[in-house]
């Protein structure tokens, strides 16, 4: 069957009366055409024979061109933007790395045309092909017909690598007037040039002969190229934004809008303890608002503005906020400045707090002069992000189980407090997911390790007030249940959860897969979250299952022995009653448990080496 071009209505003025149009129709063609390949190359290729036929080399010949036009796979065409030939034809394969040419899928289908211009139109308007289709304002001297239909593409959208020549590199000579060009003379005396068991093979850098007739500057390198040098084959998408203060002039110069408005906020990068916090603003910043106090105006800013009279309003709400509460976090106190007062919200922390880049409370703010480090009342506003497995993210069934981030004019539904959707309770998905370790206590295990919390006799940059293993008792509870929520399991396996809050060493601590600020890349970690897809970590839960089941043994062994003592009823034979569970050795607990359930003792001889003592695990 046939197709053709629907019909399309033109209107022609007549004598420049609008109310007289005439419809004209375009002309039907016919698409029962030829389907045909094509190949787009980042190249300027010229309709010369010649610039086609080199174009057609870089890309390996008609051969690899169809080749890779008709292959089921995905690898692709290549194209060397240096590949040249020696003077036996034979062509250097390893000078450069080539740019790969995918396929394009055959339902991205073009139409070629053939567009017919007057002789000279197209020179005329210096090869501007849209230019010279717009001049033609005779439609019978432009002539447009479909040739084909292109159903087969190759494209090339990667970057091109860096390029490195090995002309003038005896190595690589030899080697293309021998192996690549097939001279079994050359081949020989090639390989036969090569030491045996060579050890030092770099040895000869520094004295080898290059050819000094080359244009291209010599270089002492004998060794073969890498495979690649760029780590990437596709541009990054930097996402780059203007600067929102910057404007430009007409004669192209860039210079800051006179609104900008520096904060001067204060930071602490070292995090130890003899390095000093603030107790006062910057002074620059006392300056200004000296000033503005002074003048009734904030520089910077107009009158009209009423910066002033705001950033007080702010600074009054902030001030009571920071008694309340010495360390926030910013997007909380968001909800709680009136939205009108947000314009002075930075300048206005920058007068009351300052920040550590490093360390447990480094996403915060603080109250100038108090100093975290200093005592263990600090430790509940210690943050910690956490993360979202990535592969949970990009599954569209956990999409629809994530809830919207907070919008930025948000308010909070506790005036004056932080919105309790901040807050981690283990029965919804928070808002922002860094949390200060007090809006984790809504959850009762977090609740119940915090309250048996042994704080360190001084913080450290890594993990502040707590040790280790609470820390750990603590993310992997946030993380286990946060992977199950956002694939919608809002019913927690207590074994899981028992297990982690008795842990009694970090047998797969967070802390390793710390960056340079330490964050915690919950990413990198390899657990998913404590759950597999849906279903749940079955060696984890039968290990929590198992020491269980034996610590119900030891408690019935116990518990029978008891009764047996009690009772009198001791065998003639038996032993001494100075069996001593904390002293016992493996062979001893082992016969006494045999006396009450032999095959619980079989089993458990098997299937354990031996026995640790306790204070041997700590």
């Amino acid at each position: 069957m046939s197709e053709s071009f629907p019909k399309a209505a033109i209107t022609t003025p007549n004598n420049n009366d609008v109310g007289n149009k005439r419809l004209v129709y375009a002309r039907e063609y016919t698409l029962d055409l030829p389907r045909i390949s094509s190949v787009e190359v980042p190249l300027k290729v010229s309709p010369s024979p010649e610039s086609v036929a080199k174009a057609v080399s870089m890309c390996g010949g008609l051969s690899s061109i169809k080749k890779a036009l008709q292959s089921q796979d995905d690898t692709g065409l290549e194209l060397h933007l240096n590949l040249e030939e020696d003077e036996n034809g034979a062509s250097s394969f390893f000078n450069e790395h080539p740019i790969i040419g995918r396929r394009v899928p055959n339902r991205d289908e073009s139409i070629l045309l053939k567009i017919s211009l007057p002789k000279g139109t197209l020179a005329k308007h210096n090869n501007n092909l849209r230019e010279a289709i717009a001049s033609c304002s005779d439609q019978k001297k432009l002539r447009v017909v479909p040739v084909a239909i292109i159903n087969n593409t190759i494209r090339f959208r990667e970057m091109s690598d860096f390029q490195i020549r090995l002309d003038n590199v005896p190595t690589a000579k030899e080697y293309n007037e021998s192996f690549n060009s097939l001279n079994w003379d050359k081949f020989k005396d090639y390989v036969n040039s090569i030491p045996d068991f060579d050890t030092k093979p770099y040895e000869n850098l520094s004295s080898m002969t290059v050819d000094r007739t080359s244009k291209i500057p010599s270089r002492d390198w004998q060794l073969a190229p890498i495979p690649r040098f760029s780590m990437v084959n596709i541009p990054y998408i930097y996402k780059f934004r203007d600067n929102p203060y910057a404007k430009k002039s007409d004669t192209g110069e860039s210079s800051v809008k006179g609104t900008y408005i520096k904060n001067f906020q204060q930071l602490v990068y070292d995090f130890n303890t003899q390095t000093g916090i603030p107790t006062h603003p910057h002074p620059e910043i006392v300056r200004i608002f000296e000033t503005a106090k002074e003048t009734g105006v904030y520089p910077g800013t107009s009158k009209d503005f009423k910066f002033l009279e705001k950033l007080q309003s702010c600074l009054k709400i902030l001030n009571e906020l920071f008694e309340k509460r010495p360390i926030w976090v910013k997007r909380h106190i968001d909800g709680i400045v009136p939205l009108e007062l947000h314009m002075t919200l930075k300048v206005a922390l920058s007068l009351c707090s300052y920040r550590f880049t490093k360390g447990p409370w480094r996403n915060s703010y603080i109250k100038l002069g108090i100093d975290p480090r200093t005592s263990n009342e600090y430790a509940k506003y210690q943050t910690e992000y956490f993360k979202i497995e990535r592969r949970l993210l990009t599954d569209p069934r956990i999409k629809k189980n994530l809830p919207a981030p907070p919008p930025k004019d948000y308010q909070s539904s506790v005036p004056g407090e932080i919105d309790p959707r901040f807050e981690f309770d283990g029965k919804s998905i928070p808002w922002y997911l860094m949390l200060q370790i007090d809006l984790l206590l809504k959850e009762p295990n977090i609740n119940e390790i915090y309250s048996q919390v042994e704080f360190l006799p001084e913080a450290n940059e890594l993990t502040g007030w707590f040790n280790e293993l609470d820390l750990t008792k603590i993310r992997k509870i946030v993380k286990y249940e946060l992977g199950c929520m956002v694939q919608g399991n809002y019913e927690f396996n207590e074994h899981k959860l028992t297990f982690f809050k008795r842990m009694i060493y970090v047998k797969e601590s967070m802390m390793k897969d710390q960056d340079a600020d330490g964050d915690v890349d919950m990413d990198q970690d390899n657990d998913d979250n404590g759950v597999e897809d849906g279903e749940m970590d079955d060696a984890l839960l039968e290990e929590a299952e198992d020491e269980e089941q034996e610590d119900a043994e030891d408690q019935a062994g116990e518990s029978a022995l008891k009764s047996e003592i009690s009772d009198g009823k001791q065998d003639e034979n038996s032993e001494p009653d100075t069996f001593d569970i904390k002293t016992a050795s493996f062979n001893e607990v082992m016969d006494k448990i045999a006396k009450h359930n032999s095959e619980s003792a079989e089993y458990l001889k098997d299937y354990l080496k031996g026995l640790v003592q306790e204070s041997s695990l700590r």
